[in-house]
């Protein structure tokens, strides 16, 4: 409980499951954001060394932050939009419907 910031127990058991399911992909989000600001921190570093030669000059390996931090076959990019596009609580839901449809037959 101590990524969501809810240290009551009796606030944890009156949650609704969307709103556990919304609280978890801000989590998961937030971790994303403190990836990106790790980046940014590196991206000082490698803005200050990082050189490549183009005929007889050395010039910046990345042009800018962006460059550096969403690479197309990143990882990091993918999971973050598959985090925003998941279906929250789908799979849950069917379940649970399938549970009390059998148990009214």
């Amino acid at each position: 409980m101590r990524y969501c910031h809810i240290y009551d127990p009796m606030k944890l058991g009156r949650i609704t499951l969307r709103q556990y399911f919304l609280m978890m992909k801000a989590i998961r989000l937030q971790l994303i954001d403190k990836e990106r600001d790790l980046h940014a921190g590196a991206w000082l570093n490698v803005q200050a060394k990082a050189t490549k030669q183009r005929g007889k000059k050395t010039v910046p390996y990345f042009r800018n932050f962006d460059e550096f931090f969403s690479n197309p076959n990143d990882k990091k990019v993918k999971r973050e939009k598959r985090i925003l596009n998941a279906p929250e609580y789908s799979a849950l839901k069917e379940m649970m419907l399938k549970v009390n449809t059998s148990n009214k037959s």
